[in-house]
């Protein structure tokens, strides 16, 4: 149930007056027929309405019946002297019937307690079963220099007190394991039961309010195999607490040379992914993780260039609690060039997300993890699209066989066709774009647009449509003759009132902002020493894109911040991670902060 009201007392014309007899559910009564409803859906609701009162009344007078009929059962019980004076009572019309009894139909919330929030961190890229390792380091699919990582930050509450958080292994159901995962690694130690559901706190032990962070990292957190992992945090004061955890995957050789940044999401029921390749010399790998205790049954709809793509194997793939599945794409959905994947979970939330390497004979041609973008609407927002001048981007797209490299945004349109406009904005507003900026969407289908006109810097692509699309764009960094790397930037929605937002170790990383219609966010610095640095308010004008470098966020002065914490101040900001590296670059969407929810609607009526 949603948190909107739908119990609303029936206006007049619906509710049956109560010294009258109802009419028979389905009947207009005769003010309806003087003024009747003006569509057949108002009809149907006022004679659902109808309905339901009557079905109250009945049980209503069934309950009164009831009532009466047992008290001279009672009064018999009681000796004669009480049934005649229950008789006289009756004679002189002095016996009044009980109170009909109050029935709230109202939806009120039942409190349950805080539940820890859980997100799901991507495992490095890795090659299908069956991929041999070469003699030739070079030549070798196996990379002898990869790194891994989970850089995991969090807010504690104003009383300095940080919530109990956790990293754990999802294993794998290609690797024989039947789920339920490995035992958690604590990351900050667990709150008692009084303090993780207590009151909230306004201030410290002497009455000052504090607030500090924690940062931690973790290396290898998939172990040798590689696994997707899950990061916990714990309520603090019946509340989710800030926090924000992203894993970091680079490599310097092999066939999975590149470097990826990845967000770890929230699971959910739901996901769309775009952008996946499966044209011969790339690999797409779809993996389902299962963070729940619940077991879940997913299914996926596949939409290619021409339209919904069937295969076998899509349907009812079940993941046990803590259990992930990889799957290849191409071997459902072969010689695509922008695949869409719709994921659908029954049971227990998943994360989904798609790895992704290309080789250009035998160059490597990047390595990416793409994460799911927002569902589908008639407006979809990526920042942190970066691109080369348009100089190296003719040069690398000019080779043999890379025609299709160059940056593009990939748009599927699942449910009807489309026309969609789409507006690249700058730090000074919209770019022109040399190839236009309409792309027709057939039914169920997928289509690439090509954003290979711009110069170098960082963008955000916004899609209008007039029905609803899912979108992802794709950026690129390299140099032509040399090995290439690309970035998957998602749409997200706009931020909340709060988030906090990870920055990968030992990386340069940007804080990418935009907004449509002009508005601010106040950025705090959050250090890994525990202290939060000075705040500033940056200010986004209509349609531009800022890129704000972490270390120049906490003022030329300490460490590169580990994270910064955003609070909306005007307007909706929408906000991604553009990170770079010697081996390539990589973005990650910064989507909403999750709601922890204290209870759920409940009804009690008849």
């Amino acid at each position: 149930m949603s948190g909107q009201d739908h119990d609303q007392q029936p206006d007049a014309s619906s509710t049956p007056d109560a010294s009258s007899t109802p009419e028979a559910p389905g009947t207009p009564g005769q003010d309806s027929l003087q003024d009747p409803p003006a569509s057949r859906g108002q009809l149907k609701g006022q004679r659902a309405a109808a309905a339901r009162d009557l079905k109250r009344q009945a049980a209503l007078e069934a309950h009164q019946r009831g009532v009466v009929r047992r008290a001279p059962m009672t009064a018999g019980l009681a000796g004669a002297g009480v049934v005649v004076l229950v008789a006289a009572a009756v004679t002189a019309g002095t016996l009044v019937p009980p109170a009909t009894p109050e029935v709230d139909g109202r939806a009120a919330p039942a409190a349950l307690n805080a539940v820890p929030v859980r997100s799901v961190c991507a495992g490095p890229p890795r090659l299908p079963a069956g991929a041999e390792e070469g003699t030739d380091t070079q030549f070798s699919p196996v990379s002898t220099s990869a790194v891994s990582r989970v850089t995991s930050v969090l807010l504690s509450d104003l009383a300095g007190r940080f919530p109990g958080s956790s990293i754990s292994t999802l294993q794998s159901a290609e690797n024989g394991n039947s789920g339920e995962g490995a035992e958690p690694v604590d990351l900050t130690e667990s709150q008692p039961e009084e303090v993780q559901q207590g009151d909230p706190a306004t201030a410290g032990a002497d009455g000052v309010p504090v607030r500090e962070s924690a940062v931690d990292h973790v290396q290898s957190p998939g172990g040798e195999a590689g696994e997707a992992t899950a990061v916990t945090v714990e309520p603090i004061g019946g509340q989710a607490m800030p926090s924000d955890a992203v894993s970091l995957y680079s490599a310097t050789d092999g066939d999975l040379a590149g470097t990826d940044a990845s967000s770890c999401l929230a699971p959910a029921h739901e996901h769309w992914l775009t952008g996946m390749t499966t044209t011969v010399g790339s690999t797409s790998i779809l993996v389902l993780s299962n963070p729940s205790a619940s077991a879940s049954t997913v299914d996926l709809t596949l939409y290619g260039a021409d339209g919904p793509v069937e295969a076998p194997g899509t349907a009812g793939i079940v993941l046990a609690p803590g259990q992930t599945r990889s799957i290849v794409l191409g071997g459902m959905a072969p010689d695509e060039e922008h695949l869409a994947v719709h994921v659908r979970a029954q049971g227990g939330a998943v994360g989904a997300t798609a790895q992704q390497h290309r080789l250009f004979g035998i160059t490597p041609g990047g390595v990416e993890i793409i994460q799911p973008t927002s569902n589908p609407s008639l407006r979809a927002v990526m920042p942190g699209l970066v691109v080369p001048n348009r100089a190296v981007t003719e040069e690398i797209t000019g080779q043999d066989g890379y025609e299709q490299a160059g940056p593009a945004l990939s748009l599927a349109a699942p449910t009807s066709a489309a026309t969609a406009e789409i507006t690249v904005s700058g730090p000074d507003g919209p770019v022109e774009l040399p190839e236009g900026g309409l792309v027709d969407i057939g039914a169920g289908s997928t289509v690439r647009f090509p954003l290979d006109g711009l110069d170098h810097g960082v963008y955000t692509v916004t899609v209008s449509a007039d029905a609803p699309v899912a979108a992802s764009a794709r950026g690129l960094s390299g140099q032509a003759g040399e090995p290439i790397d690309f970035s998957s930037v998602s749409a997200v929605d706009p931020l909340g009132l709060e988030r906090l937002v990870a920055r990968p170790e030992n990386t340069t990383a940007n804080l990418v902002l935009h907004s449509a219609d002009g508005g601010a966010v106040e950025i705090t610095p959050v250090s890994e020493d525990g202290s939060l640095g000075e705040s500033r308010v940056q200010e986004l004008g209509p349609e531009s894109t800022r890129a704000l470098s972490f270390a120049d966020l906490a003022g030329g002065e300490g460490a590169v911040p580990s994270g910064a914490l955003l609070e909306t101040v005007e307007g909706q900001v929408y906000a991604a991670v553009d990170v770079r590296g010697e081996q390539g670059i990589s973005a990650y969407p910064v989507v909403p902060q999750q709601q922890q929810v204290s209870g759920v609607p409940v009804r009690v009526g008849y």
